[in-house]
């Protein structure tokens, strides 16, 4: 509890016409519960319907620091227009919560990926309880637009694109994954779509992030993707399963 001293003056109606001489001064002790913390998301998101129907959620998370469920959540609106502005806000936000995020959470409010983190211990040490603001601009949280922001660029691009790098013909950077990994044959397993679109148990990044994976190309990438991914591979694994099968197949010319 924080007690607020305000000074009231109580001041004599012929004060209003004259100057005072004198006048009473008496203190007023108020008593106010203490806040927690609040957090504003604002954001121009794209691409946000696509989870409607889905058993995944796009929402503003606060998670503690030994659980990967969310102690509090509010969804982004799977109705939302693209573009139409979005403000979220948590509030009341204990010391027990170590991040807020932009996630994607299952049904159980289980951390999947984080596409924005805010460390509530750098506004602790700083001692303000003013409203912790997170600005994302314009954000594509469609399937694809999360997978490049929460896996692709998290874990892949390091070989696939960072540096002029792009092993295996494959580039994975913003604007160019999609184009090189959708029905399109691989260069290093013949007879193998990298992804095939709405067929994951066919596609060739299905099949590396499975048990046995590892003996199908010159690379682990089950232990790549585990180095960034330690405790949700297998939920991570799932949600690329479902991006693919969300892919619909181009027509043919």
């Amino acid at each position: 509890m924080k007690t607020i001293h305000y000074i009231l003056l109580y001041i004599g109606a012929a004060c209003a016409l004259t100057s005072c001489d004198s006048g009473d001064i008496a203190e007023k002790v108020y008593t106010v519960d203490e806040k927690g913390y609040t957090v504003r998301m604002t954001a121009q998101v794209r691409g946000i319907s696509e989870w409607d129907g889905t058993d995944y959620t796009l929402a503003v998370a606060g998670f503690t620091a030994d659980s990967k469920f969310a102690q509090v959540q509010r969804a982004v609106p799977a109705t939302l227009d693209d573009d139409a502005p979005l403000s979220i806000t948590l509030s009341n936000l204990s010391d027990d919560i170590a991040t807020v995020e932009l996630a994607l959470t299952n049904s159980l409010r289980k951390r999947i990926i984080t596409l924005a983190t805010i460390n509530m211990s750098d506004y602790r040490d700083y001692g303000t309880h003013d409203t912790i603001r997170l600005d994302l601009g314009t954000i594509d949280v469609g399937q694809t637009g999360v997978l490049q922001m929460g896996v692709f660029d998290r874990a892949c691009i390091q070989c696939h694109g960072a540096n002029g790098r792009s092993a295996a013909g494959l580039t994975l950077t913003k604007g160019n994954a999609y184009a090189a990994l959708v029905d399109v044959p691989s260069t290093r397993r013949e007879g193998y779509m990298r992804v095939e679109s709405g067929n994951a148990e066919a596609s060739l990044l299905h099949l590396i992030l499975r048990e046995g994976g590892e003996d199908l190309l010159s690379h682990n990438h089950t232990e790549i993707l585990s180095s960034q991914f330690k405790s949700n591979l297998e939920e991570v694994s799932a949600f690329i399963d479902q991006w693919i099968r969300h892919l619909k197949p181009q027509p043919q010319e």
